[in-house]
C-alpha cells in the first residue's frame, strides 16, 4: 500500500506530489487525462507563483519572456501603467505567460523526477475511507481500478461533479466564469500585460496577454450573480466588442481557435479543506484569489502546505478527523483574511465612481500604482495595501 495518493495533476497537485516525493514517501499521481494536457485559463504564472517555483527548483527551467510592467484600463480611457509588486518585495518583479498545456507538464514531469508515479486516463468515482487506509477506484481505458493508499490527496480544481460525489462539496458555490482564446498576429516585443476594467461585464474585467512570440491570451471574466445569465462566452464577445482600447491593441491579430469558457472557484473562505483521510488543495478547496480569479500561486503553495501536514500525520500514524483539522487551521492561516479581504475589495473597487478616482490618480502617482500592483498580485497584504484609510490618503493627500 503506497502512503498518498494525490488525485489531479494541475499545479496544486503536481506540487503537491513532488514535495511529498521529496520527503521520501511514495506517491501516486492520478488524472483523468493523459500528459500533456491543455486545460483553459489565463496562462499568466505571477510574482507570487514563481516564488513558489523557485522553491521546487523550477523557476530556473522555464526560460521565457518576462513581463514587467501591467497596464490597467479604467472607465472613461483612463489608464495607469504599474510594475509587477513592490520594489522592496522579496517576491520576483516580473510575470510569466505560459500555455497550460506547456506549464502543467513541466510540473508534473518535476513531481516524476522527484519519485512520484503517474497514471493518467484515471476516471475517479469514488474514494472511500477504509479504516485503515483510502480506497480510490475509477476506470481506466474502460477498466475497473482500484488503488489503496493511507492518505488521498485532492486536486480536482473546479470538478465540483466529482467533489459532491466524494462527499467533499455540499452545494455549488459562488464562480467567476471566464472564457478565453489565442490571437496570432501581435509584435512579439510588445511586452505589457493588459487589464480592462471598462466595457466589460461587472464585476469583471478582461485582458490580453502576450506570450512573447507573437500570439496573445485573450479573455474576459465576471462574478456570477443570482438571476444572471449572461455566460462566458458572452462576457468574452462583449468584452471584444465593446472596448475600445483592447480592440486597438489587438488591430491587425487574428483570433485562432474558438473561445473557451471555464468556471473559478472563489469560496475558500466556507469551503470544506478536508474529508475522511483526504486532504483538499488548490481550486478543489476554493482556494483562488476573489479578486482577479488568479489561482497558481495558492495552487502551488497549499500543495507545498498539504504535503508537509501530510508526512507529519503519516509520521504519527494519526489520520482521524481530529488530526486532520489541524490542516483546515494552517490553510486558515495562511490564506483566510486574504480572501475575505480580497472579496471585499472587489466589492469596493468596481464602483464606477471609486474606480476613475483611483485610475486617476494612479496614473500620477507610481507610488500608489506600485501599490495596486502588489495587492492585485497578491505580494502585498490587502488588509493594509488598499484599505479605505490608505486610498483616501492616497486620493486626497
Amino acid at each position: 500500500m503506497i502512503d498518498v495518493v494525490v488525485i489531479g495533476a494541475g499545479p496544486a497537485g503536481s506540487s503537491a506530489a513532488y514535495w511529498l516525493a521529496r520527503r521520501g514517501l511514495t506517491v501516486q499521481l492520478l488524472d483523468k487525462s493523459e500528459f500533456p494536457r491543455d486545460k483553459t485559463c489565463g496562462d499568466g504564472i505571477a510574482p507570487r507563483s514563481l516564488a513558489a517555483l523557485e522553491r521546487m527548483g523550477l523557476l530556473t527551467q522555464l526560460d521565457k519572456p518576462r513581463f514587467a510592467a501591467a497596464r490597467a484600463f479604467g472607465p472613461g480611457g483612463r489608464h495607469m501603467h504599474a510594475g509587477m509588486g513592490l520594489r522592496d518585495s522579496a517576491y520576483p518583479k516580473y510575470s510569466l505567460i505560459i500555455r497550460r498545456i506547456e506549464f502543467d507538464d513541466i510540473l508534473r514531469r518535476h513531481a516524476l523526477a522527484a519519485g512520484a508515479s503517474f497514471g493518467g486516463g484515471f476516471n475517479v468515482d469514488a474514494a472511500l475511507n477504509a479504516g485503515e487506509r483510502v480506497v480510490v477506484s475509477g476506470r481506466r481505458a474502460g477498466r475497473a481500478e482500484a488503488i489503496e493508499a493511507r492518505l488521498a490527496i485532492v486536486a480536482v480544481g473546479a470538478n465540483m461533479a466529482l467533489l459532491k460525489s466524494l462527499g467533499l462539496l455540499k452545494r455549488t458555490p459562488a464562480l467567476i466564469l471566464a472564457a478565453r482564446a489565442y490571437f496570432a498576429g501581435l509584435d512579439p516585443k510588445d511586452d505589457v500585460l493588459d487589464f480592462y476594467f471598462d466595457s466589460v461585464i461587472q464585476p469583471g474585467y478582461g485582458w490580453v496577454f502576450p506570450l512573447g512570440d507573437g500570439t496573445a491570451n485573450v479573455g474576459a471574466g465576471f462574478l456570477t450573480q443570482r438571476g444572471r445569465t449572461t455566460t462566458a462566452r458572452g462576457a468574452f464577445e462583449f468584452f471584444l466588442e465593446r472596448n475600445r482600447a483592447a480592440r486597438e491593441r489587438l488591430q491587425g491579430a487574428q483570433q485562432v481557435g474558438p473561445a473557451k469558457g471555464y468556471p473559478l472557484r472563489i469560496d475558500f473562505a466556507t469551503a470544506p479543506t478536508f474529508g475522511d483521510r483526504m486532504l483538499l488543495v488548490g481550486e478543489a478547496a476554493g482556494l483562488v484569489n476573489p479578486m482577479t480569479g488568479e489561482g497558481i500561486d495558492f495552487a502551488l503553495e497549499s500543495g507545498e502546505i498539504a504535503a508537509e501536514f501530510a508526512a507529519e500525520v503519516l509520521q504519527r500514524d494519526d489520520l482521524s478527523r481530529r488530526a486532520l483539522r489541524e490542516y483546515d487551521r494552517r490553510l486558515r492561516q495562511k490564506f483566510q483574511s486574504m480572501c475575505v479581504t480580497m472579496a471585499w475589495l472587489r466589492r469596493l473597487y468596481v464602483n464606477p465612481i471609486i474606480l476613475r478616482l483611483l485610475m486617476d490618480r494612479a496614473a500620477r502617482r507610481p507610488d500608489l500604482a506600485e501599490l495596486i500592483g502588489g495587492v492585485v498580485t497578491a505580494t502585498v497584504d490587502p488588509r493594509i495595501g488598499l484599505n479605505p484609510a490608505t486610498i483616501l490618503k492616497y486620493l486626497f493627500a
